[in-house]
């Protein structure tokens, strides 16, 4: 089948008639690791149905186009043999010049009790999936669809966790417009995050689009944990649609926890099957916290901040409830945190007591919405000292879980997202000091008291 194929490529390089954006760009097959006469080379393996033992063992690798870099690789039978039982392998194309849009295609098999290895594209994106897990003593031919690509790409082919593969009939050649294909919005993944133990049902909506497809779009899901997630359809319309996936509560704490989502169509040229597997995962957290991040139930400052530390890559954009003392808002500079302010109306400082003054301990709130003026401490200075709840994000858009440099509640707007002590009239009397939540009126002023200090609300210390 190689050579019949290399000498396709040399027929179609001298026809007129043949399109050039079906020509191959670049094309490696590993033809030339083959000698019949030196059995001791050991070009065996891959294409001759022998998987593992004693084979793999040429040194020399010839190859069809050259300038690969190969670390920890073996010539096989007219394919190439990546990683060794205790090293990982890769194997790296040369610079291929192309612009637009590319179809990167080869052939995969894994090495006896292996299964693992992953695809790296330098030069241009893709929404396709980039990791692969094989099956025993088969061939898998993969097709990876490359956009944005401004000059060129390089592509590396790597074994996972040490694991071996074979690797034969690396192809780039230009998309085809006419091509079947399935696409996300989302890319290859959709990542529920690090969720508490306590964590409720959540959902992702996935906007998958189909190209040249006939049929619907089946989705299914296969392999790992499938009972913890569900679909709102099992099928789309061959252009797509909206695709929502629910995480329900049951995973274990301490686990990563995921599952394939299959997308699958036929092209409407050629009736091949089109396929596109997304990763579904979460991680259920282990760390000591004191709330579950409910109302009922809140997280602590010490848990925003436990949890603002950890967050690894991953923590799941949901609203969360948090409580604490109010400490009064930030000072800015530059929007980062410069201190204790009284006159600021965009954000809270909380602390887990209400006479803390070691700022590790502050977590910031930012207020927003009909939130802002029940909350701020200029117009409601008597929440000074209370304990209050709000609900909000622990990330922002960037997957940040910093508000103004300090761990923070993000996107506390309505009225729904707090609760708070009722303001109750205060008799304010001129000739004496009385001692109000830590606020005390003297010589016709309003002082805050915090700790062994006195401010005024505008934050100058009195001395």
């Amino acid at each position: 089948m190689k050579k019949i194929f290399t000498f396709l490529l040399a027929a179609m390089a001298g026809m007129m008639a043949v399109k050039a954006e079906m020509t191959p760009i670049y094309y490696e097959g590993f033809s030339r690791c083959f000698d019949e006469e030196d059995e001791n080379y050991g070009y065996t393996g891959g294409n001759d149905n022998l998987w593992g033992g004693d084979i793999a063992k040429a040194q020399v690798i010839y190859q069809d186009a050259p300038e690969w870099t190969f670390t920890y690789c073996n010539g096989a039978y007219q394919c190439l043999k990546v990683g060794t039982s205790t090293k990982q392998g890769s194997a790296q194309t040369p610079f291929i010049a192309c612009e637009g849009e590319a179809v990167l295609s080869f052939r995969v098999a894994p090495w006896e009790g292996d299964s693992l290895f992953y695809v790296a594209i330098q030069g241009g994106q893709t929404n396709d999936s980039c990791a692969f897990e094989l099956k025993q003593h088969q061939w898998r031919t993969v097709t990876i669809r490359i956009a944005d690509i401004t000059s060129g790409i390089q592509i590396t082919f790597s074994s996972l966790y040490k694991h071996r593969f074979f690797l034969d009939d690396v192809c780039v050649r230009p998309a085809d417009p006419t091509d079947g294909a399935i696409r996300t919005l989302e890319g290859s993944s959709v990542d529920f995050g690090f969720v508490g133990r306590n964590y409720t049902a959540m959902q992702r909506v996935l906007h998958v689009e189909g190209a040249n497809l006939t049929g619907t779009i089946s989705a299914t899901l296969a392999e790992g944990e499938p009972d913890l997630f569900q679909l709102s359809t099992a099928s789309l319309p061959a252009t797509g649609g909206e695709l929502t996936v629910t995480c329900l509560p049951g995973a274990s704490a301490g686990d990563m926890h995921g599952c394939y989502l299959y997308l699958r169509g036929k092209d409407n040229k050629t009736q091949q099957q089109v396929e596109k597997r997304i990763t579904l995962q979460l991680e259920v957290g282990t760390l000591n916290l004191q709330g579950a991040g409910t109302k009922p139930d809140p997280y602590t400052c010490a848990d925003v901040i436990l949890l603002a530390a950890n967050k690894g890559t991953v923590w799941t954009k949901t609203y969360y409830w948090v409580t604490g003392y109010v400490i009064g808002g930030v000072k800015r500079y530059q929007d980062m945190y410069d201190g204790i302010s009284y006159t600021d109306t965009l954000s809270l400082v909380l602390a887990a007591k209400p006479d803390e003054t070691n700022e590790a301990k502050y977590v910031t709130v930012e207020i927003r919405g009909n939130a802002r003026a029940a909350l701020n401490v200029k117009d409601n200075p008597e929440l000074i000292g209370q304990q209050i709840k709000v609900q909000g994000l622990l990330l922002n858009n960037n997957a940040n879980p910093y508000y103004l440099g300090k761990p923070g509640v993000q996107d506390v707007r309505s009225d729904a997202q707090y609760e708070r002590p009722e303001k109750e009239p205060q008799a304010i009397e001129n000739q004496k000091s009385e001692i109000i939540n830590q606020k005390f009126l003297k010589d016709g002023q309003i002082l805050i008291l915090r700790g062994d200090k006195t401010y005024t609300l505008t934050g100058q210390l009195v001395k």
